[in-house]
């Protein structure tokens, strides 16, 4: 019920994301802060209107497609400072906005509000040039700018979001299955990491309206530390538990017994892991704050979920926890042995020196590249060339190469 309600009002009230502003560091972010305020109409907007062919088409193709953006442009409150290559009435005249060949021209212009503002407004201009490229088949009309880009790559960051939830709970099922042996353990962790994951992302959103969190990066952090800890603090339980049934005791002190001293394992590393994420919050970025928010909110969800709810559902399902077993790997777990571990920790105590060394060289091994590591703001190139806005782009790039009015990706 608590993962229902939070759910569902973290639904009703909506999520209040970070602007730019506000995730910038020091005096650049006052100086966009202040920026936004003084200047209202700063999110600059670009529309390619191209033709289809290797020639240009007669001028009063352009004029004509031209002509009806503008006007669909004009009736908006949003939209400021037009710019047009064609001497079109309610727009500025640039002659920079031509392409050299004359099969490109560029109609610019400016969106109200701040960054998350502004991709609310841009959706007017997106349904005009939508309305105009219908209009005018013959003729590339496309939309490219700081609002459209940024809306564009949030839908694409979810839809990444989805697939990552999609993907993530299969595999760990199948991990969850060689570890149990048996489909129903399996099954439990997975449900205390899920509805962790469910709960923190619902109580994120009322929280957000006191404090911003980074959009499209709060809900895969959330994602994979939530399906970690949930996880793990399950297993703790779980296996604890079966191990006790397999040494004679009954249900009700196996499940104690694991109580006392998983549970107890459950409540300090939560605890632990809370205390380590509250270090983000001294971060002095608003990004890592929200991040740390996040994670110490799933957390949280995570261990109130292993202490009450995981005792009462392995305490209902008794032995029938077991029920669903892989043959061979639920076998191997009931004998208790597995012979690559038994082979592996034999040797490993033969000669410890040894083992240390060997070990210590294959992390070494596997971290030599990180010495010719360098950290850089990939841009444009970092993204995926599928996605329609950024074709876009390569093509206004292409047109207009190192063109000045072409707004920062």
């Amino acid at each position: 019920m608590f993962v229902v309600v939070a759910y569902l009002v973290g639904g009703v009230v909506g999520q209040r994301n970070l602007t730019d502003a506000q995730m910038g560091n020091g005096s650049s972010g006052q100086g966009t802060s202040v920026f936004e305020k003084a200047f209202p109409y700063h999110s600059g907007e670009e529309v390619l209107i191209q033709s289809r062919m290797a020639v240009a088409p007669d001028g009063a193709v352009f004029t004509a497609a031209v002509g009806d953006l503008v006007a669909r442009l004009r009736r908006m409150r949003t939209v400021a400072d037009i710019q047009s290559p064609l001497p079109i009435p309610g727009a500025i005249t640039s002659r920079a906005l031509r392409s050299a060949d004359g099969r490109s021209i560029l109609v610019s212009f400016e969106v109200a509000g701040n960054s998350n503002q502004a991709q609310t407004n841009v959706d007017g201009p997106l349904a005009a040039t939508a309305a105009t490229a219908r209009d005018h088949r013959q003729l590339r009309v496309e939309e490219f700018g700081s609002a459209s880009a940024a809306k564009a790559l949030i839908k694409a960051y979810d839809g990444d979001f989805t697939r990552a939830e999609h993907t993530s709970l299969p595999v760990t099922l199948l991990i969850l299955l060689v570890a149990f042996g048996s489909l129903v353990a399996a099954g439990v962790p997975l449900l205390l990491g899920f509805t962790a994951v469910i709960g923190a992302l619902g109580l994120i959103k009322p929280i957000s309206h006191l404090y911003p969190v980074a959009q499209g990066q709060i809900e895969p952090v959330v994602l994979l530390v939530g399906l970690a800890v949930g996880v793990d603090y399950s297993m703790f339980y779980l296996r604890r538990k079966l191990e006790e049934r397999h040494r004679g005791c009954d249900g009700g002190t196996a499940l104690a017994r694991a109580a006392a001293t998983s549970g107890r394992a459950v409540l300090t590393s939560g605890l632990t892991v809370m205390t380590a994420m509250a270090g983000m919050l001294l971060a002095g970025n608003d990004v890592f704050i929200s991040l740390g928010i996040g994670t110490m909110l799933v957390v949280a969800v995570a261990v109130v979920g292993s202490l009450t709810v995981l005792p009462a559902v392995m305490a209902r399902l008794g032995d029938g926890v077991e029920w669903g077993r892989v043959p061979f790997v639920a076998r191997r777990r009931a004998e208790g042995r597995f012979r690559m571990w038994t082979w592996l920790v034999d040797r490993v105590l033969r000669r410890p020196l040894l083992s240390v060394a060997v070990s210590a060289g294959v992390l070494l091994l596997l971290a030599a590249p990180a010495l010719n590591m360098r950290t850089v703001d990939p841009g444009s190139i970092g993204l995926p060339r599928s996605l329609p806005i950024v074709q876009t782009y390569d093509r206004i790039e292409a047109a207009f190469p190192g063109h000045p009015f072409r707004p920062s990706w």
